[in-house]
């Protein structure tokens, strides 16, 4: 049995951000406090630096400093042949210990989260001329990622860059402050995707990982910010496109999903390629308040107008990732012997409107974002209609049933469609989508509410936020306001 590498923090449950790249056919992945920053290759190539033999391809300037560049595939064997995987060559600037050297790849592929503990140590007798000595192993569709040594790499090369020692006497400081950060600044790394025509740059603490875009389940429409609804390892989750244009809301100018946590919710940000990685003085940000999604805007020589993601306010402005909660454990690993008859054979959507309600999701075409004066118009109690797919829908608010308080002010439309497919669709405004509860994992029994009648409930298993929720059938619903 292979070795777990123990990790380097105090819990084994510790996740260390690794950069994932591709060199021909193997898949590398880089702990990111090792990398600098990702660049293009110089359009002039590099300066050569004749050798007797070694993968030194050459010396970059990179800010000022000359950089060894090794080529992998010159040095270790790697399978290049026929790799007519899609990807852009660059150059990624490694550090250690104050030195830089830098590989060429042909492509940067993203941010992966790895847990210490799943790291495994493939070759067990200490090497120095080992540059692969573990791995992380594949799952859900994600190669197997082998961990280059970059300090190993470093020495096998006897090639790198380290500034304090190149430069003259006396210049040594002049270097370093040149470097620095002003005095009380504070850096953050930031990973820089390329959406539709705009370059964002994302706090890399935010981000999990790298994906392509998953299959949808449910499209919201390409004019939304949040245009579908996917999957991602048995979480539901929001495909959400920022790009002015809407350009990322086409998985062919998009394959890319950038899957952002924060505490229980995720949702995936769709983009068209990852640039590199930054690392921005916070203090030098020019901030604009006044945006809905933008931290701030940075100029970089190489990227032109950099705009930063405020992460806080993307996941205030999409409700919807709250359908993305993780299930129980217990309730995806129930057996195949607990799924009786009792078990609704339907998914069902939770959703908030004067409270939690369940709905079965047959009939629902889709779920939008209300438009300002369509809200209005419905807190004012007057006709209501907005714009879906050339068609003018008419929305109505949800009945009340038990109100608990004053109606909240909706953010969201559920679109459904009567039994029958002849009706034309109906827009029942709710506050905001909850949660997604898959297939036979609620149960469904009823009771008697006085003279309200016989209601239909359903109960989660193991979700304790999800007990006698009220089935309200939209698309029956649809049906008889239609």
């Amino acid at each position: 049995m292979p070795d777990v590498i123990p990790p380097p923090a105090t819990s084994r449950l510790a996740l260390v951000q690794h950069v994932h790249v591709r060199v021909g056919r193997c898949h590398i992945a880089v702990p990111i406090d090792q990398v600098q920053q990702a660049l293009p290759l110089p359009p002039q190539g590099l300066t050569a630096l004749p050798r007797r033999s070694g993968g030194l391809l050459g010396v970059a300037d990179v800010d000022g400093a000359a950089v060894p560049i090794v080529a992998l595939e010159r040095w270790v064997p790697l399978e290049t042949g026929g790799d007519a995987a899609a990807g852009v060559p660059r150059l990624l600037v490694l550090q250690h210990a104050g030195a830089l050297v830098g590989i060429r790849v042909d492509a940067v592929l993203g941010v992966k989260a790895v847990a210490a503990a799943d790291i495994r140590r493939v070759h067990h007798t200490p090497d120095e001329n080992e540059l692969f000595e573990s791995v992380v192993p594949a799952s859900a569709g994600a190669p197997t990622l082998c961990i280059l040594e970059v300090a190993r790499l470093m020495q096998l090369g006897r090639a790198w860059c380290a500034a304090a020692e190149l430069a003259p006497a006396g210049a040594a400081d002049a270097v370093a402050s040149a470097r620095a950060s002003p005095p009380g600044s504070r850096t953050q790394r930031h990973a820089v995707f390329r959406i539709g025509v705009e370059h964002w740059a994302v706090p890399v603490d935010a981000v999990e990982r790298v994906a392509p875009v998953p299959a949808t389940e449910l499209a919201l429409g390409r004019a939304q910010r949040s245009w579908a609804i996917g999957q991602w390892q048995g979480r539901k989750l929001p495909l959400v496109d920022i790009s002015e244009g809407r350009q990322a809301s086409d998985r062919n100018a998009a394959p890319w999903m950038v899957l952002l946590g924060q505490g229980p919710l995720v949702l995936g940000l769709t983009v068209s390629a990852c640039e590199q990685f930054v690392d921005l003085v916070l203090e030098a940000v020019a901030r604009t308040p006044g945006e809905a999604l933008v931290a701030g805007v940075v100029l970089l020589p190489d990227l032109g107008k950099l705009q930063v993601l405020d992460v806080g306010k993307l996941f205030g402005l999409t409700p919807e990732a709250s359908i993305s909660r993780s299930a129980q454990a217990a309730t995806l690993a129930r057996s195949d012997a607990e799924l009786s008859d009792a078990t609704e054979p339907l998914p069902y959507l939770v959703f908030d409107a004067d409270q939690r309600y369940a709905t079965p999701v047959e009939g629902i075409v889709g779920v939008v974002e209300l438009p300002t004066q369509a809200r209005e118009d419905l807190r004012q109690g007057r006709q209501a209609v907005l714009a879906w797919r050339g068609q003018t829908v008419r929305l109505v608010s949800l009945p009340a049933i038990a109100r608990t308080g004053g109606q909240n002010d909706p953010l969201l439309a559920v679109l459904v469609q009567a039994p029958g497919g002849t009706a034309p669709p109906i827009g029942i405004a709710i506050r905001s989508l909850c949660d997604w509860l898959p297939a036979h994992s609620v149960r469904r029994s009823g009771m008697r509410m006085g003279a309200m009648g016989e209601f239909g409930l359903i109960n989660a298993k193991g979700a304790l936020d999800h007990a006698n929720l009220v089935v309200v059938d939209l698309a029956q619903m649809a049906y008889l306001l239609g």
